[in-house]
């Protein structure tokens, strides 16, 4: 790509430098022109760096164009600079450099942002330079009045800043990076001392390397009229072999450079310049000829890696340089004038090896592979250089695997590496091990502590294996026999705890009984010590008898372990509590000896355990099957005379036989099988002959069957438990006693019969029905029918003035009304101790005209027809009392009281006679007025009862009637009367129903006439 001066740039295809897009626009505006073209790695985009052409015109640009099809993809000014001199673009192709007036930028390609800014640059950046590694960029720069400068700036992971600076006496033109970045050249401007040259300078150090110019017309003499050319351009060869640099104005033209004709300044020069002379070494300052051209120089030490056999070629490096080395280990081959002593290779066709310093015949250069177990497989060479009887370490641990003790050899398993040679050092007792190596007492076991597999005593041999590798285990059970240092512990990882023991090693709990379980004498509880050792070993023996509390019955009794039989009686025949019948769960005792046990229930039970000639009882009565006759007279002394029949007869002649009541009497000629205190009954009337006791027959010889007032079995004509001897009514068996003699018995019964009530008909009272005496102690009372404890005969103590009224017993004033006047009690009377026979408003009080209304209620005390209304606003028609027909007359009236006078003293009898007369007419006339009163009363009643009863038929009618139940209505009295709305509407249909099919219905005379 290049700019050109009218404000375009073109891209060229650079096989045949023709234009890809012709002419390409980049002009921003007036007075500017192109300073750069950059294309970025990929080649994709060219970046045209655009500024002012002096003071004036349009601020520059940097824009990016597209390769593809020239257009601008992005167009940047970062900071609104006026001019751009150069860009350069990162290894990466994701930011550009820019080269301002004064001031450096670094842009994001794609979001065009600004990451970076450096504003203390020089004046004037006239190019800038990205090195390929990306972590420098170099900028060149214009004149700042009295000098320029040549800048390094660095990235230091988070900023970017200057690392070096070189002042010049010219203007630095431009500036190039070598492909390895170690190198950066500058080519400057046509004035100063330094016009027209470039220079070469470490990229790290700023040290210079080289300086080149061109030919320099005029010398370039100082001052602005010399006549030096400007190098404009410069660049780098991909191999960093050559700079090629462009030159300007006085001096134009391209030049291209070796980058280095000498660069170890040897004066030998790196490519032939024409002399046909090239230094074979042009980095090494002290080698430049190479006769046999096998890379080693001619010259001697103390010249670098001086060839040793300078006319033949060889690549030998370690013993010499540049001799025949036939496999190629860097050790020459020996030759006339260098031998193995010397340091050739004993082993010229072997690479792997060369020095023997042992002469054991095995290379010092000692290699293996590693196998996974890390053991050395493939050895070659030796790995004791040093040692002529070592040369092979299989497992590594610096111990040779040969050995001189030929006693190792019959031990050794076949497959072990090494050989018996005698006078081996360090031999390794275990070859393949890595871990170990001595075995001091040579029981197979290694000495070394630090490996997991130690001998635990590496001075006496042993043959353990289980709590210690390689100490002495008597009993050969791997486990090792117990030392001072060493002993038996609770986790079973110590010593041996019973070294003489091979089944037993370990005792976890420490009662000398082993844990294993299979061994002899196992403890059968390993974590509880025990002494047990009958049932199990090593259990908890509380009783100390040897078996373990968990394994025996009795383990708080040290006389007894067993039981057999389960019965909890110990099988030991000498313990306690000992079981005679040690199989025999029933049994376990014989107090007697027979030969039968006690417990009856067991298997032989002995029934009588403390009777050595009795055993069986068949009856189970408690006496024996066996008949014994000691003195044989016939009868047992202690045998059961009935043995298959229970009884509990003791009599030795029915011994044993039934005897439900145990008086001796068996049950068969008992009498009274269930009563001990009788056994016989001559009458035979269900009484004992037995009078000694309670209940016993009063009449022996005679048949009876009282039961009261002591006497038993008499005679009792009338069955009622009493004798007839003492029952004052012996034909009646409701009564036997009579206390007060009157004639009726003291056994007092009843039975409540409900009575119509003469006195208020339709009305019942509860009297009783009595049998026997209601007062058994009183002659002259009883009865009491209305049981209110008042006897009812009149004449005797405490008679009942009322004896069919239990709420009323006194009549202070005989007028037939009670004295009770408590709540509920019958007609109480309202005037106790005034004779009266008001009924209306209260019972018993002075009633003069008979009304029924007593005289202070009654409005008209004098006037019969009128007891209603107040008193004084009501017209009575009688006001005064009225005569009786025998009342005034009787008693004399008002005249007698004046003829009183005129009487003579001999009337006196006569009228006292006359007044009881008069007593007993008024007693006769009050009853009377009673009876008028009470039937008045009865009538009232009555009324009001009819009242009632009809206003109950009437409201029945109209039920009946609603529900159109008319035959109901009609039973009650209804006639029909009262209009056909009286009858519902339905019930009125239904019955024309009926009627017309009454109607439609031939009669009996019709059928006659048919």
């Amino acid at each position: 790509a290049a700019g050109k001066d009218d404000d375009t740039m073109e891209i060229y295809y650079s096989s045949n430098l023709t234009t890809v897009h012709g002419s390409i626009s980049v002009d921003v505006g007036g007075g500017d022109y192109v300073n750069d073209v950059r294309f970025n790695p990929d080649s994709d985009l060219v970046a045209v760096s655009i500024g002012r052409s002096g003071n004036g015109g349009t601020n520059g640009q940097v824009f990016l164009i597209k390769v593809s099809d020239g257009s601008n993809l992005h167009s940047l000014n970062p900071n609104g600079e006026d001019r751009f001199y150069a860009a350069a673009f990162s290894p990466t192709g994701e930011y550009v450099a820019l080269a301002g007036n004064g001031d450096m930028y670094i842009s994001n390609v794609t979001s065009q942002t600004t990451v970076a800014s450096i504003t203390n640059p020089p004046a004037a950046v006239n190019d800038i330079a990205w090195s390929p590694d990306g972590n420098y960029i170099a900028m060149c720069g214009g004149w700042e009045g009295s000098s320029a400068s040549f800048d390094m700036y660095q990235y230091t992971g988070s900023s970017w800043n200057r690392v070096w600076e070189i002042t010049s006496s010219t203007s630095c033109a431009s500036v190039e990076f070598s492909p390895d970045s170690s190198q950066v050249a500058a080519g400057f401007y046509w004035y100063g001392t330094d016009g027209a040259t470039a220079y070469v300078y470490e990229t790290d150090t700023k040290t210079q390397i080289d300086s080149f110019s061109g030919p320099r017309p005029g010398s370039c003499a100082s001052g602005t009229n010399n006549n030096c050319g400007t190098i404009y351009g410069i660049s780098w060869s991909p191999d960093s072999n050559h700079i090629v640099t462009a030159h300007g104005r006085n001096d134009e033209g391209v030049y291209f450079w070796f980058a280095d004709i000498d660069e170890d300044n040897d004066g030998y020069n790196s490519t032939d310049q024409g002399d046909g002379i090239v230094d074979a070494f042009p980095s090494d300052g002290t080698q430049w000829d190479d006769t046999d051209g096998d890379g080693f120089g001619d010259n001697p030490e103390p010249a670098n890696e001086p060839d040793a056999c300078v006319n033949v070629a060889g690549s030998s490096t370690m013993d010499r340089y540049g001799c025949p080395d036939t496999d190629g280990d860097g050790y020459s081959d020996a030759d006339a004038t260098w031998g193995i002593p010397d340091g050739a290779d004993v082993w010229p066709a072997d690479p792997e090896q060369w020095a023997d310093a042992d002469m054991d015949g095995y290379g010092d250069n000692y290699l293996y592979d590693l196998d996974s177990n890390q053991i050395h497989v493939n050895q070659r060479g030796d790995a004791f250089p040093m040692d002529p009887m070592q040369w092979n370490d299989t497992d590594g641990d610096g111990w040779g695997d040969n050995y001189d003790n030929a006693a190792w050899t019959a031990n050794r398993p076949s497959h072990w590496p090494g050989e018996l040679l005698e006078g081996a050092m360090m031999p390794d007792a275990f070859p393949l091990d890595r871990t170990q190596w001595l075995d001091t007492d040579g029981d197979g076991i290694g000495d070394n502590p630090n490996s997991g597999a130690a001998d635990g005593c590496p001075d006496v041999p042993g043959d353990s294996f289980w709590d210690r590798l390689g100490c002495p285990d008597s009993d050969g059970d791997g486990w090792s026999d117990p030392t001072d240092d060493w002993g038996p512990n609770g986790q079973c990882s110590g010593a041996d705890a019973f070294k003489d023991d091979p089944t037993q090693w370990c005792d976890s709990d420490g009662d000398g009984y082993g844990d294993n379980e299979t061994g002899n004498e196992p403890d059968a509880c390993p974590n509880q010590a025990g002494t047990s050792d009958g049932d199990v070993f090593g259990c908890a023996d509380r009783d100390g008898d040897g078996w373990s509390n968990a394994g025996e019955p009795f383990p708080d009794d040290g006389t007894q372990w067993e039981d057999r039989d389960g019965d909890n009686r110990g099988d030991n025949p000498d313990g306690n509590n000992a079981d005679l019948y040690p199989d025999d769960s029933t049994q376990w005792a014989d107090s007697d000896g027979d030969g039968y046990g006690d417990n009856p229930s067991g298997t032989n039970g002995d029934r009588f355990p403390s009777d050595p000639l009795q055993w069986e009882d068949s009856d189970g009565d408690g006496f024996g099957d066996n008949f014994i006759d000691e003195d044989n007279d016939g009868i047992s002394e202690s045998g059961d005379v009935c043995p298959l029949d229970a009884g509990s007869s003791k009599t030795p002649v029915s011994r044993g036989c039934p005897d439900t009541d145990g008086d001796g009497y068996t049950d068969p000629v008992d009498a009274f099988p269930t009563n001990p205190f009788q056994w016989n009954d001559t009458d035979g009337d269900g009484f004992g002959d037995n009078t000694a006791v309670s209940g016993g027959d009063s009449c022996v010889n005679e048949y009876g069957r009282s039961n009261q007032s002591g006497r038993y079995g008499c005679p009792d004509a009338d069955l009622d438990g009493w004798a007839d001897t003492n029952d004052t009514f012996p034909d009646d068996n409701l009564q036997w006693v009579d206390s007060d003699g009157d004639g009726r018995g003291d056994n007092y019964l009843f039975e409540l019969v409900s009575v119509e009530d003469e006195a208020n008909p339709g009305m019942f009272l509860m009297l009783r029905e009595e049998q026997g005496d209601a007062f058994p102690n009183d002659q002259t009372q009883w009865s009491d029918r209305d049981g209110d404890g008042r006897g009812d005969s009149p004449t005797g103590n405490l008679p009942d003035a009322f004896p069919l009224r239990f709420s009323q017993q006194l009549d202070f004033d005989g007028d037939g009304y009670g004295d009770n006047i408590t709540l509920g009690a019958y007609q109480p009377d309202g005037c106790r101790k005034v004779f009266g026979t008001s009924i209306d408003d209260t019972f018993g009080c002075p009633d003069a005209d008979d009304d029924g209304t007593s005289d202070d209620a009654d409005p008209c005390p004098y006037d019969p027809s009128i007891e209603v209304g107040v008193r004084g606003q009501v017209e009575c028609t009688i006001t005064a009392p009225q005569d009786d027909s025998n009342g005034d007359a009787a008693l004399g009236g008002g005249d007698l009281g004046a003829q009183v006078d005129t009487l003579t003293l001999v009337l006196v009898g006569v009228v006292g006679l006359m007044l009881a007369a008069v007593a007993l007419a008024m007693i006769a006339r009050n009853a009377g007025r009673k009876a008028a009163l009470g039937a008045r009363q009865n009538e009232k009643l009555s009324n009001a009862a009819f009242d009632e009863e009809e206003g109950r038929r009437l409201e029945w009618i109209n039920y009946y009637v609603a529900q159109g139940q008319l035959d109901e209505a009609r039973a009650l009295g209804w006639t029909g009367q009262g209009g056909a709305e009286v009858v519902p509407q339905w019930k009125q249909y239904e019955q024309e129903q009926v009627d017309a099919q009454r109607s439609s219905m031939p009669s009996m005379l019709d059928l006659d006439q048919l």
